[in-house]
């Protein structure tokens, strides 16, 4: 028998020993004696129907493509808060970081056609899920032990360094990138902003830079935000973005070795899959 997929979302879950399914995470069709899946980061209605004509029994993908993950997507946003409070930057100046960024994820939301891809789903009855936060939040881990296990004047360049060791990194077409700082910069005091929906732009780096942090990790930025800190901060802050499908890569991976431990039969396209021992 195989598994249903309720078993693999908590399967996702289990990672990070989590209980609840997070509100950018959901099955948007049901399905049981899952056996095998095809597996993506993006996982969208040409994955969908690639998945059904290849008689997969799931369409598993990681970003959330519509549904209940797509409209509820805002409130993974607190844990942008919780990061940087976390790293004592107070909380009124963490909650004024975000507000931008809520408010253009909920209206970004609103305004999205959030039945498009799950309703090929239905249409085709081919089982489909998204399951995005517990997979960063197991990224998210993997970085902070890199970080953690650097010498207390560790550079920045040593950091990069490390972090270009993870396979998933190692492996991919995009480099790590100090879109701030130098090599030969003392690392400091690290924030690594992952696992809380997106990346927090120039208000979130700003807040941490503004506040005692000498570094923050991204896995992706928009390059306004890098003039706008450049501009600001110069060379004085470290700015890392590790890469976007490399990073989202590295948790679900470790999804896919868990669901195989489990018998599922896991084919990866769509970035996922990269640097993965097979």
């Amino acid at each position: 028998m195989g598994l249903s997929t309720e078993q693999i979302m908590h399967t996702s879950l289990d990672l990070v020993g989590w209980g609840d399914v997070p509100a950018d995470s959901t099955v948007y069709v049901p399905g049981e004696d899952v056996e095998t899946a095809l597996v993506g980061i993006d996982v969208e209605s040409a994955e969908i129907r690639l998945a059904n004509e290849l008689g997969y029994d799931l369409a598993l993908a990681h970003h959330p493509a519509g549904g209940a993950a797509r409209l509820e997507f805002p409130e993974v946003l607190d844990r942008q808060v919780a990061f940087m409070t976390g790293h004592g930057v107070p909380e009124t100046a963490a909650e004024a970081a975000v507000e931008e960024l809520r408010a253009g994820v909920d209206h970004g939301a609103h305004a999205s056609n959030y039945r498009h891809d799950p309703s090929v789903a239905e249409l085709l009855d081919q089982p489909y899920l998204n399951t995005h936060l517990a997979p960063d939040e197991y990224g998210r881990r993997v970085f902070r032990e890199v970080a953690d296990g650097l010498d207390d004047d560790a550079t920045a360049g040593e950091f990069v360094d490390a972090l270009a060791e993870i396979p998933e990194i190692d492996a991919a077409e995009t480099d790590v990138r100090l879109r701030l700082g130098d090599r030969d910069d003392e690392l400091g005091e690290v924030a690594i902003h992952h696992a809380a929906g997106t990346n927090g732009g120039a208000a979130v780096a700003r807040a941490y830079f503004e506040h005692g942090v000498d570094t923050v990790l991204y896995i992706h930025v928009d390059a306004g935000d890098t003039v706008e800190l450049r501009e600001e901060f110069g060379d004085e802050r470290t700015l890392v973005v590790t890469g976007h499908v490399a990073s989202d890569a590295i948790g679900m991976n470790a999804l896919v070795d868990a669901l195989e431990e489990r018998g599922v039969d896991c084919t990866t396209i769509s970035g996922c899959g990269i640097g993965r021992d097979d």
